[in-house]
């Protein structure tokens, strides 16, 4: 299921249907990370973090999108 979910994930960003950078709160916050580092260059480990995190909240959003239609189908 995970691998199906990355997937998914992937194809949502690389259609521009999950755009961070269009977001105005994400890009005031991402913009707020990058200046605690020298030159704006944020180390690899934290891209990493905020990829995962990212991948985290689209699965999470997706599974609960699954309960709420399995739900209304019993009801």
């Amino acid at each position: 299921m995970k691998g199906i979910l990355k997937e998914l994930y992937i194809q949502e960003i690389e259609r521009s249907r999950l755009d961070f950078e269009r977001d105005p709160e994400y890009q005031t916050y991402y913009t707020q990370a990058q200046a605690l580092w020298e030159g704006g260059d944020m180390p690899c480990p934290i891209h990493r973090l905020l990829d995962i995190s990212g991948f985290l909240s689209f699965a999470h959003g997706f599974r609960l999108g699954v309960r709420l239609a399995r739900w209304l189908r019993r009801g």
